[in-house]
């Protein structure tokens, strides 16, 4: 898995340096494209069609990957900084998933939550200024 990931992300570092509408589009088309394949990965799911949801989730890491990458290049972050924040608030917000703990919907919700309010307490205070 990880070879693959890393062939994908090299095969991306190549769309962005040789194919003419990945040089041009920019951080901002990609969005926009993201958020189209967003809206086809629902109707995938709403229709229940695995082949096309499958299709329109490797569109959706076509785009990701392509904003990642444009950014890198912009040297804004790396694909390293995204993967690593991904999984740290996956480990913050659900610390049980490590663990033998069987919890209820109601009390792993409740942990995210507790989490998710703590974050915005930490950016509101790291945000004032002085």
């Amino acid at each position: 898995m990880k070879q693959i990931f890393e062939d994908f992300i090299e095969l991306i570092k190549i769309s962005c340096k040789k194919d003419p509408w990945a040089k041009n589009a920019g951080i901002k088309k990609y969005c926009y494209e993201l958020k189209k394949e967003a809206d086809e990965v629902i109707q995938a799911i709403e229709k229940e069609d695995n082949e096309n949801l499958k299709e329109e989730l490797g569109d959706i890491l076509h785009d990701w990957a392509h904003i990642v990458q444009l950014a890198e290049e912009k040297k804004l972050f790396k694909i390293k900084d995204v993967l690593d924040n991904a999984i740290e608030k996956i480990n913050r917000r659900n610390p049980y998933l490590k663990t033998d703990k069987d919890l209820s919907l109601k009390d792993a919700r409740k942990i995210w939550l507790r989490e998710k309010e703590k974050e915005k307490a930490e950016k509101k205070k790291s945000c004032k200024f002085i």
